[in-house]
């Protein structure tokens, strides 16, 4: 073709080089020239193995520490527990420790020429984190401890120089099960010569790889069911609990052959951080190259156990804490003060190598915004609810299919069990929480809390919508609503969450919820609305507007259904005043006994001035209804208490149930014929008259309504008697300036609408608690000066005239207090009160 051609010139062009079939290979000729051990030894990765000189002062125990674990450990190796058992599985967290006990365990039974091999697989080094290497590694270190073995594993070795480039299962059964049976048939393990048979894998989560993590445990596994009697040996697998590692030592004939030992808080944990933590400290206080300046109370026990809690068992934490503290280019105090948080970070990583550590792990999960989105959801209703949300209520908050949870954390087994729906998703680090809402650290995969909490808040409006009381939601949902709107990021211009607060029926299905309840309401209607208020929201008043306007409407309905009555102006006008503020509770029972109607006539009583559940309350007999049982002894609650009163003084929105002063004078005649009335079985049963935080309600009632009544010719004559007798238990606090009062408040109710008083003008306090004649059963009869804060057992009939007044002082003070509005009369008698206890 190219005859008679001279100087060829070829540009460009492929060239293959084609190897003649039958000859023998490149690989074949470079190997040739190999010994076998020279070409395990190329194969294995010796950087791998416990006593490498790769793995410098590899993690290991502290002194004194793990003792338990490591004497499980021994335990097991040498046949007294799980004597039947070839297999250990040592699983926990990351960070827990499993390497370092793993490098412990292997020198302290390589000491005693117990160790056989060893394999400690990493992630970061690409010759110890695939499973190309570990059959040779372990083949090598065989040849080594079992000298017998090497002319067995070198043979195969020459028969196929290929062997390192097959599957797994080929080298494991040419490399090591086939030489260990061979030795075995020939009784050498049989012998009286002691050989070493513990194999120790360190780390198998840390190989590359599900399957090939999965093909390594079941061939194990087959080689010790099929030939458990010819192989006295034992083997050692530590690993995260990964679920499909979980799932293989679950079932046979895994299960049946493993000894499991989880590193939980069964093995004590703290303590060991703790010791840890302690000794590490005094080295730094010996050692450091600032040492001098150290004192000798540093760090305090406080610092101690605040770092034992915050490492939540793992070793990890604890260890990162004292490397960075024990930098000799820095102040050991400033940077314990960083990891508290006292200092900023600025360009320091105080957690650098934990922060690799949570950064694989997320790095390795499928849906990672998925499960993200997850975890702060979690975070960030634990952070406003008192006990964390199972894993079901997880699911139906965030309006997920059951199951998700699990499915989708199922690669995060390692920091997080969500194993159990019906219990909270546990964070297995506290400073796995820490990294994932510092965005300086977790970087790619922060969750901005902000941005949770308004998630969250759309969660909660739509439970509310949906109001299925048959869930937990609805309960969540007006428990935290508030909660999340306040930590969520900026609201003036977030328009979607806006028009979901604006629509959310929260009053409207309030009633609905509140009365699903048994315990305290934590929040209510009112302190919505006052949310709403205040809020920073685009358009403030017209949302505030917008839900005062419902909740209005709602009240109006409720009393609607109240027949009016002088006790219901009563409680009305008590709401309206504002004196429930110093009243926190107000029992059933004194309710029912202020009520007291004749038997079997029901008296109502409008109890949704106390607490939001928007119900009145029946009494029948001195005996209420049980529509609502939960209501007796409720503390009041001031948002809802602020808001009623706003609500009955207010003509606009109260309507016809608006207060006013002849609602007032009404209240005054009910509460007057209340005291006046002789003790009797009803009065005397509760309050007890010598049980005065009840009767403290009472007599400031009396007082303050009285103050706002107009004239009434029936309150004129019941005030105006000779032998004016109330039958009001003994107050709690503050007797004498209690009945100062109401001396004071009688008399100049009487000056001002009859013109004058009796003269002396007395009037005379039954404090005997007696009913029916109380006078038989009264020995002595006292006078104002008798009167004695300290003493609360007189029984008896007191006289009360104006020398009850110590001085002018305090007639001119009453007199002042009297002339003024309700609100700072209150405020004035209470400031006074306060003035005398002083």
């Amino acid at each position: 073709m190219f005859e008679n051609t001279s100087n060829i010139v070829i540009n460009g062009g492929t060239f293959a080089q084609h190897q003649h079939q039958h000859g023998p290979s490149l690989l074949n000729i470079n190997n040739a020239s190999k010994t076998a051990i020279d070409r395990l030894m190329e194969a294995a990765s010796l950087g791998a193995l416990h006593n490498s000189g790769e793995r410098f002062d590899p993690p290991k125990c502290h002194s004194n520490t793990r003792t338990v674990v490591l004497q499980k450990l021994m335990e097991w190796f040498i046949g007294q527990l799980g004597w039947n058992m070839l297999a250990l599985w040592l699983y926990g967290p990351a960070g827990a420790g499993k390497s370092a006990i793993a490098q412990t365990f292997a020198e302290l039974c390589a000491a005693e020429n117990g160790l056989l091999a060893s394999f400690f697989f990493s992630r970061s080094d690409p010759r110890r984190n695939n499973a190309k290497v570990l059959v040779a590694t372990l083949a090598y270190q065989v040849s080594l401890n079992i000298p017998e073995s090497r002319a067995i594993i070198e043979g195969a070795i020459d028969k196929n120089p290929a062997i390192f480039q097959l599957n797994f299962q080929t080298q494991f059964q040419t490399l090591i099960l086939d030489p260990l049976l061979q030795l075995s048939r020939a009784g050498r393990f049989t012998s009286a010569t002691p050989f070493p048979s513990l194999i120790i894998i360190d780390g198998l989560d840390e190989c590359d790889g599900v399957d090939v993590q999965n093909t390594i445990l079941n061939t194990i596994s087959s080689a010790l069911q099929h030939h458990r009697l010819a192989l006295p040996f034992r083997i050692l697998i530590a690993s995260r609990p990964e679920y499909h590692l979980t799932t293989s030592f679950s079932v046979a004939p895994l299960y049946n052959l493993t000894f499991h030992l989880a590193l939980d808080d069964t093995y004590q944990p703290d303590e060991d951080i703790r010791l840890y933590l302690t000794d590490s400290f005094h080295d730094i206080q010996n050692t450091h190259i600032m040492h001098a300046h150290l004192p000798d109370s540093w760090p305090s026990e406080g610092d101690i156990a605040e770092l034992v809690i915050k490492s939540s068992g793992q070793f990890i934490y604890a260890a990162t804490v004292i490397r960075y503290v024990s930098s000799p280019k820095c102040n050991p105090l400033n940077c314990l003060k960083v990891i508290q948080g006292l200092l900023p970070v600025n360009d320091n990583r105080p957690y650098a190598q934990l922060d690799a550590l949570y950064i694989n792990i997320l790095s390795n999960v499928k849906d990672v915004k998925a499960v993200l989105r997850i975890l702060g959801m979690a975070l960030v209703l634990t952070k406003v609810w008192i006990e964390p949300q199972t894993v079901n209520n997880l699911e139906e908050f965030m309006q997920l299919t059951p199951g998700t949870v699990q499915l989708l954390l199922i690669d995060l087994l390692s920091v997080v069990d969500a194993s159990h729906n019906y219990m909270p998703i546990k964070f297995l680090h506290a400073s796995f929480t820490d990294f994932l809402i510092d965005p300086t650290r977790s970087r790619q995969f922060f969750i901005d809390p902000s941005k949770m909490h308004e998630e969250a808040a759309h969660f909660c409006i739509s439970a509310i919508e949906l109001l299925d009381m048959a869930t937990p939601l609805p309960n969540l949902a007006y428990r935290s609503l508030l909660s999340h709107l306040r930590l969520t990021g900026p609201l003036h211009d977030n328009t979607t969450l806006r028009e979901k607060v604006l629509h959310v029926p929260y009053v409207q299905h309030w009633t609905t919820y509140a009365l699903s309840l048994s315990d305290d309401l934590s929040s209510d209607p009112a302190m919505f609305v006052h949310f709403l208020k205040t809020s920073q929201f685009k358009q403030t008043e017209e949302l505030y507007l917008h839900h005062r306007s419902i909740l209005d409407h709602e009240l109006r309905r409720c009393l609607a259904f109240i027949p009016r009555s002088p006790r219901v102006d009563f409680w009305t006008a008590v709401c309206a005043s504002g004196i429930l503020k110093y009243h926190r509770t107000v029992t059933f029972l004194t309710i029912s006994i202020l009520s007291s109607p004749p038997a079997n006539i029901p008296a109502y009583v409008p109890g949704i001035f106390f607490d939001a559940s928007f119900y009145h309350i029946e009494v029948v007999g001195w005996r209420r209804r049980p529509l609502l049982d939960g209501f007796s002894a409720r503390t009041t609650s001031t948002p809802w208490l602020r808001m009623v009163a706003e609500f009955l003084n207010d003509p606009s929105r109260a309507e016809a149930h608006a207060v006013d002063q002849l609602m007032y004078t009404t209240a005054a005649v009910f509460a007057v014929e209340f005291a006046v009335r002789a003790w009797d079985e009803t009065k005397a049963i509760y309050p007890h008259p010598f049980q005065g935080n009840q009767w403290d309600f009472i007599w400031d009632a009396f007082v303050f309504i009285l103050s706002k009544a107009r004239y009434s010719a029936e309150l004129v004559n019941l005030l105006g008697k000779q032998n004016l007798t109330f039958s009001l238990g003994r107050p709690g606090a503050n007797v004498r300036h209690r009945v100062q009062i109401l001396f004071a408040a009688v008399r100049n109710y009487l000056l001002k609408f009859k013109g004058s008083s009796p003269s002396p003008f007395k009037i005379i306090i039954n404090w005997s608690g007696y009913p029916n004649d109380s006078s038989d059963h009264v020995n002595y009869c006292y006078t104002a000066y008798d009167l004695d804060d300290n003493n609360n057992t007189i029984r008896g009939i007191f006289y009360v005239d104006g020398s009850i007044f110590s001085s002018d002082e305090d007639v001119q003070e009453l007199g002042e207090a009297k002339r003024s509005t309700m609100r700072e009369y209150i405020v004035r008698v209470w400031a006074y009160i306060r003035k005398v206890m002083q």
